[in-house]
């Protein structure tokens, strides 16, 4: 089969071994497969995969199953969407059966392959490790990033308003959009979010330059959800805040997660997440879809942070 490695700095859809399907595995013959920020930073050598794991890019991949392990209870011909530690972007991957959910109804392949990393993210951190309750109020940094655009419906759905930090005037439109009360765009300045606080819980892929305004940004019992490191990995922290106001801090990674712990986050999303597309509260943001050849245009692209939602790499053009 044919995979998208990055090499040096860059991409190649080059030929790779094709992995055996074992007990308790699918293989899915992958129509299209979801960019993530973590793609970027493996293509650039600065995130090798969990041992074990693929090498091969891609954490997320809708298409169609074309053999089936032993112990799984799927068949050939389901159309599915998966959620990977590497090797979505190829011809083929095998991967834990209970990884996988079935394409919402009315969805393309395309459309599905948008959801499984952002939606697992979101409903991980804000639901599972913070504990988000009706009413309680959520602020999302980089709101309409692909996590940020399933989280904003999320917390719709679930009863809890957000706000938003963003990069500009249109993608606060954007997230208004799609559900959240307001927000500010960080060029006037993220200090302006004090109008909106205090925050229940605070969704934050930042860090660094952030620290210090999101501690004081949070209500007594506040969680501080830190799920990446865009503003660096440094900051000065005032503790008295964090002792006074009995704050959380959680760090959370989802790639590395054992395949148990993702095996219970797929059957949380299956019950309480995918019944909600059907009845149109939750939706794919698909912003642009690439073919597997201009990959490198997409890779391009999501890292100019100019992007609303998802994109997407189209592997094979006859399913979507």
């Amino acid at each position: 089969m044919k995979a998208l490695q990055g090499v040096e700095g860059h991409v190649e859809w080059l030929e790779e071994t094709s992995p055996t399907c074992d007990v308790g595995q699918v293989r899915i013959r992958v129509a299209a497969a979801g960019l993530n920020r973590a793609d970027l930073l493996q293509r650039a050598g600065l995130y090798p995969p969990p041992p074990g794991a693929s090498h091969v890019l891609g954490l997320e991949c809708a298409g169609v199953i074309s053999e089936v392990g032993p112990g799984s209870s799927w068949h050939i011909g389901d159309r599915v969407c998966a959620l990977l530690a590497g090797g979505g972007m190829a011809e083929e991957v095998v991967v834990d059966a209970r990884h996988v959910l079935p394409v919402p109804e009315g969805l393309s392949l395309s459309e599905a392959a948008a959801l499984p990393e952002v939606y697992s993210t979101a409903w991980l951190n804000l639901f599972q490790l913070a504990g988000l309750k009706p009413g309680e109020k959520v602020l999302l940094h980089a709101g309409a990033s692909g996590v940020g655009s399933a989280a904003i419906q999320l917390c719709k759905a679930f009863g809890s308003p957000c706000w938003v930090s963003v990069g500009s005037p249109e993608r606060l439109a954007y997230c208004q959009a799609l559900g959240a009360q307001g927000g500010v765009v960080r060029t006037d300045g993220i200090e302006g979010l004090r109008d909106f606080g205090p925050f229940d819980v605070i969704l934050d892929p930042v860090g660094g330059n952030y620290a210090a305004l999101d501690l004081k940004l949070l209500a007594l019992d506040g969680r501080w959800v830190l799920i990446g490191l865009m503003g660096g990995r440094d900051a000065q922290l005032d503790l008295a805040q964090v002792l006074g106001k009995r704050i959380q801090l959680l760090g959370s990674t989802l790639r590395s997660r054992s395949d148990q712990f993702k095996a219970h986050l797929f059957s949380d999303l299956s019950q309480h997440v995918w019944p909600l597309f059907a009845e149109g509260r939750l939706s794919p943001q698909l912003a642009k879809t690439f073919p597997i050849k201009d990959a490198e245009a997409a890779f391009a692209e999501l890292a100019s942070n100019q992007i609303s939602g998802k994109l997407v790499v189209v592997i094979d053009e006859s399913l979507v």
